[in-house]
């Protein structure tokens, strides 16, 4: 069998491109025996999707400042269409607070959103300045499960194996070799691979990943019943996020370049400090909560990419997402279905 089109990866960018392929398929997909296979082998390269305190806020980002600007904040209007048009299971409204607790953090808030004002917060244990604005915080779980059961609606291949290699052959289609040796052929070919993006770095010619890397984030998380609603808290930069549908808090994060399972553990017993000193609930000790490191693809200026990596455009990459795969997965999946040509 020939396919029209595999992706390879089940994480954020992968389910989405899929998502956003099947609810435009009329308007894209001009062959109606159109066939789409998914590649993907979870514990072997296991999503960050899963391991990530999944926030979305436009976090005061003006048009035309930057390139990657511009993109976060077409990025979060589209997730907000995307969730006023569907009302996914597992995402919720929520305000944010946006504080600080030193000087330094205070000259960049102001530098972002010009006027702060005073945050009274049955949250907070003292009057603290800053800005609330409106933003989505994920439960990653419950989400995936909506996106699965959503794209179980349409005729697709699920093959649970890793990809070794691929190559085309010499009717120009693109040969996937995988862990156990099938080979899977496909005339088109999507790679949501995030972290693990560089493992097929030496099977295409592109100057795109040389300065991209791999770091990897960690933070602390907790089943507890805070017995109040959910609320998405950032201070100095770092974020305390509750979903109270799960009862789970989650504090973070801290980052390392590599691809380290282990996070820097004092830094993150300094968040807990950080965050027990100024809130007026209680949020436990260190030893009450696990860690969860997620890897991350860093693309070049922190964009994301998505687009074609060979002249004949038959093969596209959708990663470098970084910590806002939840914010740029719409903006990269419709960008590449623009360009596709199906």
């Amino acid at each position: 069998m020939i396919y029209d089109l595999l992706v390879v990866g089940n994480g954020l960018a992968a389910q989405t491109f899929l998502f956003e392929l099947f609810n435009q398929k009329s308007a894209v997909i001009k062959n109606q025996n159109f066939s789409v296979g998914q590649v993907y082998a979870d514990e072997i390269s296991p999503p960050c999707s899963l391991r990530t305190t999944a926030t979305v806020a436009l976090s005061g980002i003006e048009e035309g400042i930057s390139p990657l600007g511009n993109e976060l904040r077409e990025s979060y209007f589209l997730f907000e269409e995307f969730f006023k048009k569907h009302r996914p299971h597992g995402i919720e409204e929520v305000v944010q607070y946006i504080l600080h607790s030193k000087e330094d953090e205070k000259e960049k808030l102001t530098r972002r959103y010009n006027t702060l004002t005073a945050i009274h917060s049955d949250l907070l244990n003292e009057e603290m300045t800053g800005i609330e604005m409106p933003s989505y915080q994920i439960s990653p779980d419950v989400y995936k499960k909506w996106l699965e059961n959503n794209l179980n609606n349409f005729e697709l291949s699920r093959i649970k194996n890793f990809v070794r290699s691929y190559e085309f052959n010499d009717r120009g289609h693109i040969e996937l070799t995988l862990l156990n040796g099938e080979i899977l052929t496909t005339k088109k070919l999507i790679l949501g691979t995030g972290a693990y993006s560089k493992l097929f770095a030496h099977f295409f010619s592109t100057e795109e990943m040389a300065p991209t890397g791999i770091l990897a984030g960690s933070y602390l998380e907790r089943s507890v019943d805070l017995n109040r609603p959910s609320f998405f808290l950032t201070l100095d930069g770092n974020k305390c996020v509750y979903r109270s549908q799960e009862k789970q808090l989650g504090i973070g994060s801290v980052s390392q370049k590599g691809a380290f399972l282990t996070g820097d553990f004092d830094g993150l017993k300094a968040l807990i400090a950080l965050f027990k000193k100024h809130l007026s609930i209680d949020i436990g000790e260190l030893e009450d909560f696990k860690m969860v490191t997620g890897l991350r693809h860093k693309g070049r200026q922190r964009r994301p990419i998505y687009k074609a990596l060979d002249a004949e455009k038959k093969i596209y990459m959708i990663s470098g997402f970084y910590k806002n795969g939840f914010t740029f997965a719409h903006l990269a999946a419709r960008e590449v279905l623009k360009e596709l040509s199906l």
